[in-house]
C-alpha cells in the first residue's frame, strides 16, 4: 500500500483527476489540500504559487497505472506525481483498500 500524492496547478485539475481515479478504483479516500508553493528567485526574493495537493491510498501495483494516465490526460501541464509506502494500516482499512481498488 502506497499514499499517493499529486500536485496539481488548479483545484480544477485536481478535481478532475480524483474523479477519474475513483470512478477507475484506482484509489481510496482521497483528500484535497489547497497550498501555497515558495520558490526563490534569482535576485534573492521569493514568488509563491497556489497548488492543490491531492492525496488518498492505493496499491503500489497501481503507481505506474495512475501516474502513465494522469501523464496521458494532462500531456500539457502533467502534475508531479510520487508515492510513499504506508508501513502500517489497521486491518480493516487494509480490507477496504483491498476490495474497493482494482484488482492486479
Amino acid at each position: 500500500m502506497v499514499l499517493i500524492h499529486i500536485i496539481c496547478d488548479s483545484p480544477k485539475q485536481a478535481n478532475e483527476i480524483v474523479d477519474f481515479l475513483i470512478d477507475e478504483k484506482l484509489m481510496l479516500n482521497p483528500f484535497l489540500s489547497h497550498k501555497t508553493l515558495y520558490k526563490p528567485k534569482k535576485n534573492g526574493e521569493e514568488k509563491s504559487f497556489e497548488q492543490t495537493l491531492v492525496m488518498g491510498t492505493t496499491k503500489a501495483l497501481l503507481f505506474n497505472t495512475i501516474n502513465k494516465t494522469i501523464k496521458k490526460r494532462f500531456a500539457k501541464n502533467p502534475p508531479l506525481t510520487y508515492a510513499m509506502p504506508i508501513i502500517y494500516m489497521d486491518e480493516h482499512q487494509n480490507l477496504e483498500l483491498q476490495t474497493k481498488t482494482q484488482k492486479v
